[in-house]
């Protein structure tokens, strides 16, 4: 069994660490941890500042890659078989085909609760996810401040 936890390593994706973590004990499956980096084009790009900008998102992807394996290691530690992914792309789009190409029995996603106009504006990638991925998804509510 494989248990996809996808991670913007936010307080609510932490909570759905813990959540991912107690699953997988529970019905021993192995974790996999993935971060998909958003590389879009930043405000102002152009040809001119385009090493600053794949030097930003090569910064990026350096800081996912060690914070991930440094999670990993950790979860691996406690006796849980435990690896993980980087992507780049739309979270939503990433997390579902990550979910499909694994062959995910459960994703555990961490969602940031917005309601009215955030909703509409920003959307929600775990609503996507639910609505989309090819295997049970499990979302875990970041608690009101």
């Amino acid at each position: 069994m494989k248990i996809l936890h996808p991670t913007d390593f936010s307080e609510s994706a932490e909570r759905a660490q813990q959540e991912a973590i107690r699953l997988a004990r529970s019905i021993g499956a192995e974790l996999i941890l993935l971060h998909v980096a958003v590389e879009t084009p930043l405000y102002g790009e152009g040809l001119l500042n385009m090493p600053e900008v794949k030097e930003v998102y090569a910064a990026a992807r350096k800081w996912a890659t060690a914070t991930l394996e440094e999670r990993a290691v950790k979860i691996r530690g406690d006796g849980l078989a435990t690896r993980w992914l980087l992507r780049a792309g739309v979270p939503h789009d990433e997390i579902v085909k990550t979910a499909t190409e694994e062959g995910a029995d459960y994703v555990v996603i961490g969602t940031h609760g917005r309601g009215g106009l955030e909703r509409v504006f920003l959307g929600s990638v775990a609503d996507r996810v639910v609505r989309t991925a090819p295997c049970p998804v499990v979302t875990v509510r970041q608690p009101e401040a």
